[in-house]
């Protein structure tokens, strides 16, 4: 969903090409299983020296079997690192998540735990708190991205991204109103991704949202993100 949303603005300024495990595909779009290291590298060297790699391919679900989990977002999370350091790319943008610090949220049914018990805001510089398989492997995955950054200084931007609808509507669910983050939003923290003076660095994500919880004034600063949007206002926004 998140890389149909920012192709097209993206060819703007660059020359971009896609890979899924599924189709439509097409000569910019390639088959592939990041789980398959040999796979990636071919595609890479096909498509010549590349710069950038927008890292968004993975099991999104919070409900997916941890077998799934294993093969896409940690396998296959190491490999696009791999790759990067093989064929020389300079930096990833690497699609994080929320739910790497989704417990301060707390657990079904006490969804309002970190509102009495923690801190208002959650910033980048909390303890990680997953809320589940898929928010370990998203931390896994910024972990791996420090490594390969001091190790081999391959830059990254981890972006914990917020939550963006396919049809742009914040108000189907009340968390969204704190929680969204816009298409246009989206697209400008990528392009800020890609050019931010930045080596390294964890961010959260989101529109400029009334009484968000996610701190994102290192967001603001270093990436020099500057949101739009506010669910508050959001049919003003489209």
């Amino acid at each position: 969903m998140i890389g149909g949303i920012i192709s097209k603005p993206l060819k703007n300024f660059y020359e971009v090409y896609g890979i899924d495990i599924r189709g439509p595909f097409s000569d910019g779009i390639f088959p592939i299983d990041i789980s398959k290291y040999n796979q990636l590298v071919k595609v890479i060297e096909k498509i010549g020296p590349i710069q950038f790699i927008v890292h968004l391919a993975g099991e999104s679900s919070l409900t997916a079997t941890w077998e799934a989990i294993l093969r896409s977002n940690i396998i296959g999370t190491r490999n696009v690192y791999e790759a990067a350091r093989a064929m020389k790319v300079r930096r990833v943008v690497f699609a994080s998540s929320n739910h790497v610090t989704g417990a301060y949220e707390g657990f079904e049914p006490d969804t309002r735990r970190f509102l009495k018990n923690e801190p208002s805001k959650i910033s980048v510089l909390n303890p990680i708190r997953p809320d589940s398989d898929y928010g370990v492997s998203k931390a896994f995955g910024e972990a791996v991205a420090r490594y390969y950054y001091d190790r081999w200084g391959i830059e990254s931007i981890c972006l914990r991204i917020g939550s963006v609808r396919p049809d742009d509507d914040p108000t189907s669910n009340p968390r969204f109103a704190k929680t969204w983050l816009s298409h246009r939003d989206l697209v400008e923290l990528i392009e800020k991704s890609l050019t931010a003076s930045v080596g390294f660095g964890i961010y959260y994500g989101i529109s400029n949202n009334q009484g968000a919880f996610w701190d994102i004034s290192n967001t603001r600063l270093e990436l020099g993100f500057n949101p739009l949007d506010d669910a508050a206002r959001s049919g003003n926004a489209r």
